[in-house]
């Protein structure tokens, strides 16, 4: 008997119980046990992939990370374990970037460093293993961040939001509709329903007629979770996405959700689920809204060209002034690809919620940025 795909299930499940509401299919199109996309092994990130992350141009976004964490164990005064914490971590090439750079360039901090990989998928912990083999006890592992004791250090994601499931609104002439997922004969196929009031307080009350919206409240819960875990230090997240006014604009009519594979790029979430991603762009002010009621503080908003260069300038400085070889000719490529202000330099955000950090001074990344406050349209 030839198994049910992800969609056939789906339909015959829909047909049998009631449509989904689009959120709750997207995490099973994603995370599914064994038939969603990350859940079976077939997201693939780098030139055979589906995708490019900031990773996969190689070790000088992890360097520069590194220095960043560093000076947060600095302005935490050099505690003698300290914690990072990392979400999504897939091969788990950038915690081996940031722990080599440790060990070449701080070592003392190397030596307090205990890098935890929050992982649910066992396969993908197995191959986490296998890369982080050389830094042994400086790794752990759990699977979910209810299992995470209260630390001291840095949390850090690199484009794990805008993998967590959103809600798609729809903007109708008389009020908002909130999408659903039915099956007509076997095939899968949006349904609009009439959306609660209290579902729709973020978004655009002068939206046109056939405006398309995501929200994702679960992202606002998970840092309301991490900042409960956090004792002193920095929760800090690396993704693609926008203040709030610009994510809502009136002319994004089209709103951000996206599916990848094979780098190509279409907007039917609905075609072939679990056989690619399904994304949408991060609403930061949401984020920083979220942090700062659950008692962090706003360290900072940057684009990846203003973080980079904040944070990475004793790099460059020294790149700058070493004997040429293949190596700082490589990594020069990296930083110029990493900064390129028509791509990677700005399509990339960086927000950092702080506790217990003195922030008199701006932390390295955030000291080309502008008032955080202001661009994410939180003053008052």
């Amino acid at each position: 008997m030839i198994p049910l795909s992800l969609a056939d299930r789906l339909a015959a499940e829909i047909a049998a119980s009631g449509p989904l509401r689009f959120d709750r299919y997207m995490a099973r199109a994603l995370f599914e046990p064994a038939l969603g996309y990350y859940a079976s092994g077939r997201a693939r990130i780098g030139r055979k992939g589906d995708f490019y992350t900031s990773v996969s141009v190689g070790r000088m976004f992890g360097r520069v990370l590194a220095a960043q964490c560093a000076e947060v164990w600095e302005r935490l005064g050099h505690p003698s374990r300290f914690d990072i914490v990392e979400q999504g971590a897939n091969d788990a090439c950038l915690a081996a970037d940031i722990l080599d750079a440790f060990q070449e360039r701080v070592p003392a901090c190397y030596e307090a460093a205990r890098y935890t990989l929050v992982e649910p998928f066992p396969f993908l912990a197995e191959s986490q293993h296998r890369t982080l083999a050389s830094h042994g006890s400086h790794v752990q592992w759990i699977s979910a961040v209810e299992d995470l004791d209260s630390f001291k250090g840095v949390h850090l994601t690199n484009e794990y939001v805008d993998a967590l499931p959103v809600r798609l609104f729809l903007r109708a002439a008389d009020g908002w509709l909130e999408r659903y997922v039915t099956s007509h004969d076997g095939q899968l196929a949006f349904d609009d329903r009439p959306a609660e009031a209290v579902s729709t307080n973020l978004l655009p009350n002068d939206a046109p007629e056939g405006y398309l919206a995501e929200l994702r409240p679960e992202a606002e819960e998970w840092i309301t979770a991490l900042a409960g875990k956090l004792d002193r230090g920095l929760l800090l997240v690396i993704d693609y996405g926008f203040p709030r006014a610009e994510l809502h604009a009136p002319w994004r009519t089209n709103g951000t959700l996206s599916c990848y594979r094979a780098h190509r790029r279409d907007d039917d979430p609905l075609e072939a689920p679990g056989e690619k991603d399904i994304t949408a762009h991060v609403d930061f002010t949401a984020l920083a809204q979220a942090g700062l009621a659950a008692g962090l503080d706003l360290a900072g908003f940057a684009d990846q060209h203003h973080f980079m260069v904040g944070a990475g300038t004793p790099l460059l400085l020294e790149m700058e002034t070493s004997p040429a070889s293949a190596r700082r000719d490589a990594d020069f490529r990296e930083i110029k690809t990493l900064l390129h202000p028509e791509t990677m330099g700005t399509q990339f955000k960086y927000l950092a919620l702080a506790r217990g950090i003195e922030l008199g001074a701006p932390l390295a990344g955030f000291r080309h940025a502008r008032n955080a406050m202001a661009v994410l349209g939180l003053e008052t």
